[in-house]
């Protein structure tokens, strides 16, 4: 299993997997939005309504329990795969929850796109395109 880090917590856990993949537990999403179904229902019923497939938009685990009793099946489950099951609980927590999915995701386009390198050509351009800047201010 991927090595998953918290990297969001306000409403629902949004969690980084080591590839840079935002995920969550299905079951932390289910609390969350107050379905009244228990979880493995509303799994089933959300994974075929939105024509999820495993592997792709989401992983099946097994959680050990605490006492050691039998595990629980669990679902890591893609950030974009989340946010459909929200807005498919047509209530206001469904609403809240796709909002704070989509502030997650572009905080966190826009942190990627800041921290990457530029490339060589790239800098060349920004830097002759200042020094331009800077000859037409000397000649005004």
């Amino acid at each position: 299993m991927k090595a998953l880090k918290v990297i969001e917590n306000e409403l629902v856990p949004v969690y980084e997997t080591s590839t840079g993949e935002k995920v969550v537990y299905g079951s932390e999403l289910h609390e969350v939005l107050e379905v009244k179904s228990n979880y493995r229902e509303w799994i089933k019923r959300r994974v075929l309504d939105i024509d999820a497939e495993e592997d792709e938009d989401f992983t099946t685990v097994e959680i050990p329990t605490v006492s050691g009793g039998t595990s629980k099946k669990d679902h890591i489950i893609k950030l974009d795969t989340a946010k459909e099951m929200a807005m498919l609980e047509r209530n206001e927590k469904g609403k809240q929850v796709r909002r704070y999915f989509i502030q997650v995701e572009k905080k966190y386009k826009s942190a990627s796109l800041a921290t990457q390198e530029l490339s060589p050509q790239l800098q060349v351009m920004i830097n002759l395109e200042i020094e331009q800047k800077r000859q037409a201010e000397k000649l005004e």
